[in-house]
């Protein structure tokens, strides 16, 4: 079915969701190996990094578990970071509400597994084509191919990466990956805060111990994310 086609039912709906979604999915694919890499690094197996980007499906959150993992940080630690990481997943699911609220509880609880930034953005881009019967599924049809090829791109990086010699040294690959990935988002005065001031903090506190550091820069930036964009608003600030 061509994009620019209308969808008339749900089937068509998901089905476009699986067309749109092939460009953004190339995206993940560096991201992914790079995932999957960090992982065997780290000292998981090959299936223990499969199983946990099958099941956790959250690509930032869980490069930065890995790291924390293989820095020997304790399992609070880990999950205080990753939850600090997946904060930006509260606003995504209050205004994905009223495009998914025709789904029924089962398939929400499929949807918010699914949710990532691509397919929430592209479901709220296509919300008011599509309506409130059909935009949940594009939104699904979207989510199933990113799972999909994330699974199989952070299995086939920690099948290379099982594979790489000890001496070769791939702690650049990590940051290299996050900033590829943080160029594109950049795109108002918010954002750019964020950017700057996580970074900055990270940086000066990279000595810390168990990868402090990129938690405190973590929550530094989003604070002065927020402010920002509170002050742009016309409210006031955290």
């Amino acid at each position: 079915m061509a994009l620019n086609a209308l969808p008339t039912t749900p089937q068509a709906a998901f089905w476009r969701g699986v067309l749109a979604s092939l460009p953004v999915a190339t995206g993940i694919v560096p991201f992914g190996l790079i995932t999957g890499i960090a992982g065997v690094k780290a000292g998981l197996g090959v299936l223990e990094v499969t199983l946990m980007s099958a099941l956790v499906f959250a690509g930032a959150a869980q490069l930065v578990a890995l790291q924390l993992i293989g820095a020997g940080a304790s399992v609070f630690f880990v999950w205080l970071a990753t939850l600090v990481v997946n904060l930006r997943y509260l606003m995504y699911s209050s205004a994905l509400a009223k495009p998914l609220e025709a789904l029924s509880t089962r398939m929400k609880l499929l949807a918010a597994f699914l949710m990532v930034d691509q397919n929430f953005a592209l479901a709220l881009n296509q919300y008011g084509v599509l309506g409130p019967r059909l935009t949940p599924w594009f939104y699904l049809g979207i989510g199933g191919v990113l799972w999909l090829g994330w699974v199989v791109c952070t299995y086939l990086g920690a099948w290379l990466g099982a594979r790489l010699p000890e001496a070769w040294a791939l702690d650049f690959a990590v940051p290299l990956c996050f900033l590829v990935l943080l160029v594109p988002a950049v795109q108002s005065r918010p954002s750019l805060g964020a950017a700057l001031v996580g970074g900055l903090v990270s940086t000066a506190l990279m000595g810390l111990p168990y990868r402090a550091g990129l938690f405190i820069g973590a929550v530094a930036g989003i604070w002065v994310g927020v402010w920002l964009e509170q002050r742009a608003a016309g409210g006031e600030g955290p």
